[in-house]
């Protein structure tokens, strides 16, 4: 067998355990997370935790079948594992920025709704009065009637 194919199961096992005990640390992170009324949630298999599990347990599966095809030793055995290998890698760096993705939105969702906001103005132009550590402060925000790109060259030329 060749010595790069056996690296290449190390660097990826080591990889594979790393990102499984993350994957798992952020889904019984997200599922802990308090989201508010806790009465009307329910907790299945749709839960966070519990399908951070399946998503793991089918990762290992794969994984498994991955180094079976690259210790086979066969070319169409070398093709499977490698191509398994690389998918799942992908599955697993998919799986962490969406975890990362929905904690971070959770986490801002809930300081923006201790936030309360006004909004008053006319057609073209929208003020925002915002009330955050008991001061107000007015964001206006001036709305253009033409398409994505013109705001996109006038913002870029600096224009107002």
């Amino acid at each position: 067998m060749d010595e790069i194919f056996l690296l290449l199961l190390a660097i990826v096992g080591v990889f594979a355990v790393g990102c499984s005990v993350g994957l798992l640390g952020l889904g019984t992170m997200i599922d802990r997370y308090p989201v508010g009324d806790e009465s009307k949630r329910e907790r299945g298999l749709a839960s966070p935790i519990e399908s951070t599990r399946i998503a793991v347990v089918l990762f290992w599966l794969l994984f498994v079948i991955g180094v079976y095809g690259i210790l086979l030793e066969t070319r169409f055995g070398l093709i499977l594992g490698i191509t398994t290998l690389f998918a799942i890698c992908l599955f697993m760096f998919t799986a962490l920025a969406f975890s990362f993705a929905v904690l971070s939105t959770m986490r801002r969702k809930k300081h923006k709704s201790e936030v309360p906001v006004l909004q008053v103005g006319t057609q073209d132009e929208v003020i925002a009065i915002t009330q955050s550590d008991g001061q107000p402060s007015i964001v206006s925000r001036k709305r253009y009637d033409s398409h994505a790109p013109a705001i996109m060259i006038g913002a870029m030329l600096k224009k107002e």
